[in-house]
């Protein structure tokens, strides 16, 4: 796939300012239930703040509203909630596939994902000079609370979240590459070359019918 690719703009680099910029970039979306799969330290919840919205967030940790393994069946019913998000989180799960049409099982309107890309040039340059990746990476001394099981391109995960989309009854409406201000300056460049220049892919997809 070579085609370019639209631009979603953040602020700056914190997890906040990135969540508030996939907000903004979807600003219509937002209504009804929304479901936060990773909530993590909940900084959804904190963008959506003044909307109309039921925010219910899921994670392994026993903080969130619902405590649930996206690895395994979601404690949602079928097409029960407006709104699925699951950001930075696919790439984490031992079946992304299964984790995958969880997220579309439960959803009925709007499912947000963002994926990395372990093939931007910043990922190369490390991976060549002999530093480590991330700490997501790795072979540590110690078991890990958390780590990466994926290690894809955007260009693999586009074609992934197409395909499985489609099986499930779904399709892309809209893909960007999602850029902080550094890259914001070459954003023409990240159009024409994502896989090598954006870190971090944005998708939303909707129902077929």
């Amino acid at each position: 796939m070579h085609e370019e690719m639209n631009v979603a703009k953040v602020d700056g680099g914190t997890a906040l300012q990135k969540v508030s910029g996939i907000v903004r970039t979807y600003p219509s979306i937002w209504q009804g239930t929304v479901v936060d799969v990773g909530c993590r330290t909940r900084e959804l919840e904190a963008a959506l703040s003044g909307r109309q919205v039921r925010y219910v967030g899921v994670d392994l940790d026993p903080a969130a509203e619902v405590v649930a393994d996206l690895g395994d069946r979601l404690p949602f019913e079928d097409r029960s909630v407006e709104v699925v998000t699951a950001f930075d989180v696919l790439e984490h799960t031992d079946d992304i596939h299964r984790g995958f049409s969880e997220l579309c099982r439960v959803a009925r309107e709007h499912v947000v994902i963002t994926l990395p890309n372990c093939y931007e040039v910043g990922t190369r340059v490390r991976h060549l000079c002999g530093k480590p990746i991330s700490a997501k990476y790795g072979l540590p001394t110690s078991p890990p609370e958390d780590r990466h099981r994926w290690f894809f391109s955007l260009e693999d995960a586009r074609g992934f979240v197409r395909s499985a989309s489609s099986r499930h009854g779904w399709r892309v409406t809209d893909e960007r590459a999602l850029l902080g201000p550094r890259r914001q300056r070459i954003g023409r460049a990240v159009c024409r070359w994502p896989n090598l220049l954006c870190a971090t892919y944005l998708v939303r997809l909707q129902p077929c019918s």
